[in-house]
């Protein structure tokens, strides 16, 4: 009864905040409801209320709004207000269409199809096992299955097909739903673990086939289904008697499962993963407070529950491996803990070279954390923090909001790793080397702090870095860092577009089209491909549509060999006048002034563009930017990168 009143409390404030337009506080209180309610009327009543103030989230909540298409072969309606409701809470606004029954082939073959003509920016591909390859069941229902690679084979065919078939006609983002195993099968157990044809390792082998058709296809991602159900358990994953009745592939027990997969799913497309992990280490790191219990008392290693913290570092060992920056932030004493590290280095999984920074003293930690953005030159939105002080866990969630925040489960400590795998704050589609690199090349950033503390001027101090720049085309990068770096560029992002494979693709192929990224070296490392930019030239003119860089190398002159080289190759193509444009947002402060430092004047010519949009222009003829001469250039050919020397992947 308590929890009913509350239900109704939490609905009556959710319609007052609707009412007046208020979206964060109509947001929160639906957590809230949602967490005291698994009821599906209390899902539809959010996801209603969502729909109506779907304008206020964009604006209020910088909710990513997608027009959203949904091309099926089964019933998908029941599970769309689970789907809307899950999206907002992840910060996105799904304007959803969906596709005809079972005519996903005319959807996504035929240009004049209402997927065509509706341009979305996300699609969904929701297929059934008979729908993709619908003779698998047959055929391994004896186990010997001699045809049964033919027929995967045949059904790869099939949906590479339709796929190119859609991103040739379309820039929209995809998300390419697998298939799961079925529960039950006529060879049993036993057949089905044993007999190499079966239908278990018959879809294993398709779903595995079908993401890898997927990474061949430019912002294309495999949704494992599969795996998400056998988390949750497939004997109740499908209702059968729905499905055969409605093709209900979902239970209803697994509504918000699936819509939470799918969100998870497609948002590596459309946001970057957190670049950061802040740990704490007295009960997180280790078990027991050092300070107490001093190195040899902490709870790590292989015997229980020693190996409950193990395996948490373990865990951030990994996540390191794949260029996620580790730093520590405890208060502690700083001998104290680097005394740990050594004494008990055989029981740990981690050294403190493994850790970016280390902010280890007994000052207030959103302090720390702001000292550390400042240090990596990076937005308190790329960090997590992991801590088991509740008081601790609430200080950063308010002083600051941007950070994500883990309170470790003091009393459950084998749980963390779990907990910390089920958020989607790493999540990614592709990893570069660059992302692998990206530890090195911060601690090669503190070298290169050093050293500038010792050179006492500016110019001798860059001339001594040696840095080498090279110009290559965006689609070489790879096309996949390029697309990285328009996702998550955000302080020296001079309009902050958020371009896709395909139209990074346009830019490189199109006539008079620059598509051109940079990569930089130096005397302590490879910082790799860490600018981009866009541009290109009609008639007299060069149009910069997007010029960005990493702020790992701001101030050392590549923006400007960047800015140079558009220039260069915009001259061989005939153009005398070069356009830059500047969007402001609340992060891109610090390129505000980059056209004017370098010599652009106020453009007033009315253009079609975003409100906010500021135009500079130069006179290619006179003042022509050029490079910085502390610089060495490569791969500096004049429109080197113009339509005839590129090939669209």
């Amino acid at each position: 009864m308590q929890n009913d009143t509350k239900r109704q409390d939490l609905r009556r404030r959710i319609k007052e905040a609707a009412s007046s337009q208020d979206a964060g506080t109509a947001v929160n209180l639906a957590r809230k409801l949602l967490a005291v309610s698994g009821k599906p009327a209390d899902v539809m009543f959010c996801a209603s209320t969502f729909t109506g103030i779907a304008d206020a989230l964009t604006s209020q909540l910088r909710a990513n709004r997608l027009k959203t298409y949904i091309v099926r072969s089964v019933t998908i309606e029941p599970i769309l207000p689970f789907l809307t409701t899950e999206a907002v809470l992840s910060n996105y606004v799904l304007d959803l269409t969906v596709g005809g029954y079972g005519s996903y082939v005319d959807e996504l073959l035929n240009p004049q199809s209402a997927l065509a003509k509706f341009e979305p920016d996300l699609i969904f591909i929701v297929l059934d096992l008979e729908d993709i390859a619908g003779r698998l069941p047959q055929l391994c229902a004896d186990g010997i299955g001699d045809a049964v690679e033919a027929e995967i084979g045949e059904s790869i065919s099939r949906v590479e097909q339709l796929l190119r078939n859609c991103r040739s006609g379309n820039s929209a983002r995809i998300l390419f739903q697998g298939c799961v195993v079925p529960d039950h099968t006529s060879l049993g157990d036993v057949g089905e673990a044993n007999l190499r044809h079966s239908l278990t390792n018959a879809v294993y082998q398709l779903n595995h086939r079908l993401a890898a058709l997927c990474r061949t296809v430019s912002d294309c991602v495999f949704f494992d289904v599969d795996h998400l159900a056998a988390r949750h358990g497939r004997a109740s994953w499908r209702d059968a008697r729905m499905f055969l009745a409605s093709r209900l592939p979902v239970s209803s027990a697994s509504f918000e499962t699936y819509a939470r997969g799918l969100v998870r799913s497609f948002s590596p497309l459309f946001r970057a993963p957190r670049k950061v992990l802040c740990t704490d280490l007295d009960n997180t790191l280790w078990g027991g407070v050092l300070g107490e219990e001093g190195p040899e008392g902490i709870a790590t290693g292989t015997a229980f529950p020693g190996n409950c913290y193990l395996e948490y570092q373990r865990y951030l060992k990994q996540l390191s491996s794949r260029g996620i920056l580790l730093a520590i932030v405890s208060k502690n004493n700083d001998a104290d803990v680097r005394e740990a590290f050594q004494i008990r280095a055989a029981d740990l999984g981690l050294t403190l070279d493994d850790f970016v920074a280390t902010k280890i003293s007994w000052n207030e930690k959103a302090a720390s954390i702001r000292e550390l953005a400042e240090e990596l030159s990076l937005g308190l939105d790329s960090f997590v923090f992991v801590d088991d002080n509740p008081v601790e866990c609430e200080a950063i969630r308010q002083q600051l909001p941007e950070v994500a925040v883990i309170a470790a489960p003091v009393e459950e400590p084998w749980k963390l790793v779990d907990l910390l795998s089920a958020q989607p704050f790493f999540d990614a589609a592709v990893v570069t080397d660059d992302d692998v690199n990206r530890l090195n090349e911060y601690k090669a950033q503190a070298q290169r702090a050093e050293l500038a503390s010792s050179v006492g001027n500016r110019d001798e101090f860059l001339a001594s870095l040696e840095i080498v720049c090279t110009f290559l085309s965006a689609l070489d990068a790879p096309l996949a860092r390029s697309v990285q770096l328009l996702a998550k560029t955000n302080q020296f992002n001079l309009t902050t577009r958020r371009h896709s494979a395909p139209e990074v693709e346009a830019f490189a192929s199109s006539p008079g089209g620059q598509a051109v990224a940079v990569r930089v070296r130096d005397r302590f490392g490879d910082a790799g491909v860490v600018g981009l930019a866009l541009a290109r030239t009609e008639g007299d003119t060069c149009s910069i549509d997007s010029l960005l860089l990493s702020c790992r190398v701001i101030g050392r002159g590549i923006e400007t060999a960047l800015l140079a080289h558009l220039g260069a190759n915009a001259i061989t193509a005939g153009a005398t006048r070069l356009v830059g444009e500047f969007i402001p947002t609340k992060k891109n402060a610090p390129c505000a002034d980059f056209y004017v430092d370098h010599g652009f004047v106020k453009d007033a010519t009315s253009r079609d563009a975003s409100p906010d949009s500021i135009f500079y222009q130069i006179d290619l003829t006179t003042a022509a930017p050029e490079s910085p001469r502390w610089l060495t250039l490569e791969g500096n050919e004049s429109n080197e990168f113009s339509a005839s020397a590129v090939v669209t992947s």
